[in-house]
């Protein structure tokens, strides 16, 4: 594995035929993840300090167990946190939380390197859609900004409230429908291995080697978070 140092690394993939890029949002675009927003939410509504600070130590107890929950299973967090949290939100709500969210806290989070770069391949004509678990309340101000396709968790209107989709295979099954030999694809985590193994051209966003990385039988290209 090696680190990219220059466009040249890049200019060095597109000459192979790469034409499409996909990019996972949460830790490779911005520094960023689902509970952020849900503390961005709670920190809007809870306008007593005192409140806030019982709600941190409440949010400091329950963390080993939802980190439990995450490592085991995306989808089981996603039941356990995702809907629970924010299923007691309307959408409309949701949809003004996440408006004001991208706008006050995403927008200065962005990994320069990977920010960058999606304006480069867009330059050299580079098909680049981003491909997230998070939901499309967030990621749509992602495809907005950058000018690109999404694709993501869709939230589903109900009478009761709202529903979110299962993220068992979500990734894989996108994924699968591209040419591997023509794409490359971003990500952060073992929870990307399903698009990094899938092309010719991973490239992963860490500052250090990690073991999953052992599975991807192809040369990934690291950035630097």
């Amino acid at each position: 594995m090696k680190h990219i140092v220059d466009s040249s690394d890049i200019d060095g993939i597109l000459a192979n035929g790469v034409n499409h890029a996909v990019i996972d949002v949460d830790n490779t675009i911005t520094k960023s993840n689902i509970a952020q927003f849900y503390m961005f939410i709670k920190r809007e509504r809870l306008k007593s300090r005192l409140l806030w600070w019982l709600f941190l130590m409440y949010c400091f107890a329950a963390a080993p167990f939802y980190l439990a929950v995450d490592r085991l299973s995306r989808d089981w967090f996603n039941h356990i946190f995702v809907q629970r949290k924010f299923g007691k939100y309307t959408y409309e709500q949701l949809e003004r939380y996440a408006e004001r969210y991208f706008e006050e806290k995403l927008r200065k989070q962005f990994i320069v390197p990977v920010h960058d770069l999606i304006f480069y391949l867009k330059e050299k004509g580079v098909q680049v859609t981003l491909l997230s678990t998070n939901f499309d309340l967030i990621v749509k101000h992602y495809g907005t900004y950058f000018q690109v396709p999404y694709v993501c968790l869709p939230v589903v209107k109900h009478d009761s409230g709202i529903d979110f989709s299962q993220l068992n295979g979500f990734k894989r099954n996108y994924i699968q429908r591209l040419n591997p030999a023509t794409t490359m694809a971003i990500g952060d985590s073992k929870y990307d291995l399903p698009m990094l193994e899938h092309v010719h051209y991973p490239i992963i966003v860490t500052n250090k080697k990690k073991k999953w990385m052992k599975s991807i039988q192809r040369e990934a290209v690291l950035i630097r978070a």
